[in-house]
């Protein structure tokens, strides 16, 4: 794996931590306030919510390479090599090209925030929205990454050989 590649995993890594940790600290108010305060605070459900986009938008597309995501390999596992890595290639194709079809339409919507407030954290909406770009760039990012790895033979099937 090239190194720029490497440092920015590891930056969205350390990214996902932090938004991950602000997001347990604002639960953890949420089920202590519910618990013992009169009233919670209305920030902390927001706030959870917002970060969850967060995580998402950037574990998703650095996922795509390390191969963390939901998969159903079954039907590959009995494949021959070849056709196996046809269809890994033909995914990462589709989910490159998904990622950047998106970019156009999740702009759009970051920007129609510019005008809104968060009700509770009263954030403009477009850094909320701003997930929503963030998500399609890298997914489309790291599927092209993948395409590459695969043509160059870089990245190999972490699948069993096939199955007899």
């Amino acid at each position: 794996m090239p190194v720029l590649l490497q440092k920015m995993e590891r930056v969205i890594k350390w990214i996902i931590c932090v938004v991950f940790s602000f997001m347990i600290v604002a639960v953890v108010v949420q089920v202590f306030a519910r618990t013992f305060l009169p009233q919670p605070p209305l920030w902390t459900e927001e706030a959870s919510r917002v970060a969850l986009l967060y995580i998402v938008a950037f574990g998703t597309g650095a996922s795509v390479l390390t191969g963390d995501l939901v998969n159903v390999d079954l039907a590959l596992t009995v494949m021959p090599k070849g056709m196996r890595k046809f269809c890994e290639l033909t995914s990462a194709v589709l989910v490159s090209a998904f990622g950047f079809f998106l970019v156009p339409g999740a702009w759009e919507f970051m920007m129609s925030g510019t005008m809104q407030t968060s009700p509770t954290l009263e954030t403009p909406m477009q850094y909320i929205f701003a997930s929503m770009p963030v998500f399609a760039v890298l997914l489309g990012t790291f599927g092209l990454v993948k395409v590459v790895q695969l043509v160059t033979g870089s990245a190999d099937s972490e699948l069993p050989a096939q199955v007899h």
